[in-house]
């Protein structure tokens, strides 16, 4: 429904052996700093004019050579031809870039220690907005954007002041092709099957691409579409938090089995929370169209009309047996402790007041994203001027109709969780208790949680361009542009809550009671067990253990509700109190306090200047200019007010607040050509931004009146800021071979931060928490070193072969996030240390290989997890392959593995502590692609 809107270096080099060895690849792609095209054109058309791994090297090259800005870049090898399958994953092989997956599939990126949500993406120079459900950040997802369209996609690392703001670091540009890149008509398309060896489903993909001019060449019509069907799977063995737990002199506290001490040596171990095995399914339809027309009547005129759609439906069925383990007493007598006052063995028991839960949970349902970008402009050459001026809008929509069907089991009578396999994931056993079926089950939920995300954005520039003629200033540019920028959320919750357990309804739960044979009648009617074990693929550092159990489905849900007599119908009357907007009136399963929109409007102005002091003895050419930027925001939501106590009455009080900004943005980007065309010095600095998340900026007050505190939202939250520098030095030594080594560092301000304050409300003064901007600074210095080279010199067939590898290290200082446990400094979110990609190719007439391998270092995912303990990501590696061989001119055979070593993806509070382990198995792609 719609509700309205370490595997180290040898580790590495040995697998990239093996690949190689067996002359498949999938490698890094095209990879070379090049300074970025205007968008929606460039003034070379026929920019892709070879085809091929090595012509796609040497073009990418012959650019970054010449360019003014630290831009990495990726070109296609041919019209429908990218380096990888996914955006994302083949922005990994840039320098300085890591990424972060989903089911195994790349989704963000992250660019010099950046999250995600802090770099700026364009699709032809209009906004690329966020899909991230619940708007707690503006991470653009890569997904569903299909290759077959790109003909390049520019990593800016240095700006200039005619880029619109909005990356810390960096801005990613994802550029299509267009009619007039060909001067001649073509249609080129591929037939691809996609299997999954942990989902075992073979899947199809289709891309058509075609273009043609018209009127003497003066009309360019291009279009394209995709389509794909997909399984995509992954399964992870987590532990939901760790705990230590004293105990009591009295109380629920004093009872044995409740203190975590469990060697009785006056210290708390550590033993898991909430330990569980995740199956997650999704079957992902896509969706994609791209069109441009393009008019240019003469070479002084051009006007263009673009856009580019793309939507995908996940029909979700992710399966999880969970285990609330907290809730249980401890057997001691059979639980042993291993390294770190951690329990590497734990047995649990229930009680009537320690009743343990376990829970066989399946979110099912469906969520479809849908994002388009489009633009209208044109461009006017009058002697030494240009003009040009142009209109987008972006839209993106997340509808995720979340349903759960959960049974839960309270009180089992005994649970065994082991932690001594190799990768210390967790081990169940049930005695006395069969997972695969009903046994037990005293409650049973069906749950619809329907959520709306929807984000617009429109955008109007004007840009004057004079070309002075015989002088060092090359150009002078200044532009004004306004944005106007929306996003929403409206979420509904309800739960028909079945249970022979005396439970009572409150807030979006409908209890209804119901015999306990009802409930394990429906479960064992209703429900299957999962046809694929679990973690098919990857080293789970254990055989056997529960590898199949209760896997409700949506007849489950459907006969819940039956049982109940109920419907969830989110926009019913909530027969709970305290669920209507207005005290006294009906109730509501809106979630109020979930329910706002965020809206930013921005006017923005540069003027910059581009010069070429050619005459003297190391020629000096770039950039110099300066952006304002003007932004003003209002939020609207809703304000929970409460009664005496924090109780009755509650009233949601709609309300509305203001906020903005004023922002100068200087940039200056410089060339050295120390020796003409073969040694290159560069130097940079800016001041760049990026702003906070729409949730950060929501509305959404919750006070006490009698307490006097609360919590809310901060409309007036400013944006993160950094001044960023770089230098650099290049060096071509022969045709299709260089290397470079680039320093940079930025200087992150302006971090939020969660902060209680005073604040006053109808003239009462409450201690409200809210999101603040913090006045701590983080510096993050690194170094990136990159090259190619082509063995040229070898004789046929061997000077076929070349090799492309980077090398990135940052290190970040400032951060004042700390470990609960030790009191030591985190490093930065997101941030890892050392990061590297290897690839070598082999290329001839008719066949092309291509292997690589690309790994990162731990990295820290949020300083303050579950516990308030922080959380990491381990070092992680994975070798991709492709091949291909031309059958001719116009069709080829392809194949590509991705992940062919099934690596899994770890996280851990310390060493000892981990806390998921998930496998995504490999991918493999087939087919074969045409042009004409």
């Amino acid at each position: 429904m719609k509700t309205s809107s370490r595997t180290q270096w040898r580790s590495g080099a040995s697998r990239l052996a093996v690949a190689t060895v067996l002359l498949s690849s999938v490698a890094g792609a095209a990879v070379a700093q090049t300074a970025p095209a205007p968008a929606p054109s460039s003034d070379v058309v026929d920019e892709i004019v070879v085809t091929g791994i090595r012509a796609s090297l040497r073009s990418a090259m012959d650019v970054k050579r010449n360019s003014l800005q630290v831009v990495d870049t990726i070109s296609a090898e041919d019209i429908g031809d990218f380096p990888d399958k996914n955006l994302s994953e083949a922005l990994q092989r840039v320098t300085g870039v890591q990424i972060s997956r989903q089911d195994g599939e790349g989704r963000g990126v992250s660019i010099r220690g950046a999250d995600p949500g802090l770099n700026r993406v364009e699709i032809n120079g209009s906004s690329a907005l966020s899909l991230t459900v619940g708007g707690s950040d503006r991470a653009v997802d890569f997904r569903d954007i299909p290759v077959e369209f790109v003909s390049r996609l520019d990593v800016v690392k240095s700006p200039t002041a005619d880029m619109a703001e909005g990356g810390i670091g960096g801005t990613v540009r994802v550029i299509t092709r267009r009619p007039f890149d060909s001067k001649e008509p073509f249609i080129a398309g591929s037939i691809q099957g996609v299997y999954s060896n942990l989902a075992k489903e073979y899947d199809p993909k289709f891309a058509l691409i075609g273009a043609k001019t018209f009127l003497n060449d003066t009309l360019g019509v291009l279009l394209s579409g995709t389509w794909e069907n997909r399984h995509l799977n992954s399964n992870n063995a987590r532990t939901t938090g760790w705990i230590r737990r004293a105990a009591t002199a009295t109380g629920a506290g004093a009872t044995p089995g409740r203190s975590t001490d469990v060697n009785n040596d006056g210290t708390l171990d550590w033993v898991p929370e909430i330990p569980r095995l995740i199956i997650d399914r999704r079957v992902t339809k896509r969706k994609a169209l791209n069109g441009v027309l393009e008019w240019r009547p003469n070479d002084n005129f051009k006007a263009y009309l673009d856009g580019t759609y793309a939507t995908a439906t996940e029909k979700v069925n992710s399966s999880l047996l969970q285990l609330g383990a907290s809730g249980g007493l401890i057997d001691y007598s059979k639980t042993t402790l291993g390294s770190d006052n951690t329990v590497n063995h734990i047995e649990l028991t229930s009680s009537a007041a320690f009743p343990m839960d376990l829970a066989y949970r399946n979110i099912l349902g469906d969520l479809t994203r849908t994002q388009y970008t489009t633009a209208l402009g044109g461009e006017w050459k009058l002697d030494n001027w240009v003009f040009d001026a142009r209109l987008d809008y972006s839209n993106a929509e997340v509808q995720n109709n979340e349903i759960n069907s959960t049974a839960t089991v309270f009180g089992v009578p005994r649970a065994i969780i082991d932690y001594k396999g190799s990768q210390r994931a967790p081990n169940f056993s049930f005695p006395g208790l069969d997972v695969t079926t009903g046994q037990g089950v005293n409650r049973l939920d069906a749950v619809f949680n329907p959520r709306n995300n929807t984000s617009e954005e429109t955008a109007e520039q004007f840009n004057v361009t004079y070309k002075p003629t015989d002088s060092w200033l090359t150009q002078i540019k200044g532009g004004v542009q306004a944005r106007q920028f929306k996003t929403d959320q409206v979420l509904y919750q309800r739960t028909t809550r079945l249970n022979c357990r005396a439970d009572a309804s409150s807030a979006a739960a409908v209890a209804v009671a119901v015999p306990c044979a009802t409930i394990e009648g429906i479960v064992n009617t209703n429900s299957v067990t999962n046809s694929i074990p679990f973690f098919k693929t990857g080293d789970l550092g254990y055989d056997g253990g529960v590898r199949y159990w209760n896997d409700n489905t949506l007849a489950t849900y459907n006969a819940t509700l039956a049982a109940a007599g109920l419907q969830n119908d989110v926009y019913g009357v909530n027969p709970n109190p305290n669920t209507a907007e207005k005290a006294g009136g009906s109730g509501s399963f809106q979630a109020f306090l979930d329910t706002w929109s965020v809206e930013e409007k921005t006017k923005s102005a540069y003027v910059q200047a581009a010069f070429d002091f050619s005459n003297l003895p190391v020629p000096i050419s770039g950039t110099l200019g300066v952006r304002v930027v003007d932004t003003k925001t209002v939020s609207t939501g809703y304000n929970r007010t409460t009664g005496p106590g924090g109780g009755a009455p509650v009233n949601f009080v709609k309300g509305s607040q203001e906020g903005g900004y004023t922002k100068t943005l200087p940039s200056l980007n410089l060339r050295f050509e120390f020796i003409p065309n073969t040694l290159i010095g560069r130097a940079a600095a800016s001041k760049v931004m990026a702003r906070a998340a729409p949730s950060q900026l929501a509305l959404r007050r919750s006070i006490d009146v009698v307490g006097l505190t609360g919590s809310r939202g901060n409309p007036d939250l400013q944006p993160f800021e950094a001044t960023a520098y770089d230098a650099g030095l290049e060096w071509y030594f022969t045709r299709d071979s260089f290397i470079s080594a680039t320093y940079f560092r930025k200087e992150i301000s302006s971090f939020i931060i969660n902060q209680a304050a005073p604040e006053t409300i109808d003239g009462t003064t409450y201690n409200i928490t809210r999101p603040v901007n913090g006045t701590d600074q983080v510096n993050i210095n690194g170094l990136e070193i990159g090259g190619q080279y082509s063995f040229d010199f070898l004789p046929a067939p061997f000077k076929g072969f070349g090799v492309l590898a980077n090398y990135t290290y940052q290190k970040d200082e400032g951060f004042k996030g700390t470990n609960l446990l030790t009191g030591e400094i985190l490093p930065f979110p997101g941030l890892s240390r050392k990061s590297y990609n290897v690839s070598l190719y082999y290329e001839n007439e008719k066949f092309s290989a291509r292997a690589s391998y690309n790994w990162r270092d731990a990295w820290l995912i949020t300083a303050v997890g579950r516990g308030s303990l922080p959380e990491f990501n381990e070092a992680y590696g994975s070798l991709d392959a492709s091949a291909s061989y031309n059958l001719n001119e116009h069709i080829t055979f392809f194949v590509e593995g991705v992940n062919l070593t099934d690596e899994v993806r770890i996280e851990n509070n310390n060493a000892v502590r981990r806390i998921g382990n998930e496998t995504f198995g490999s991918r493999f792609f087939f087919g074969v692609r045409a042009k004409f």
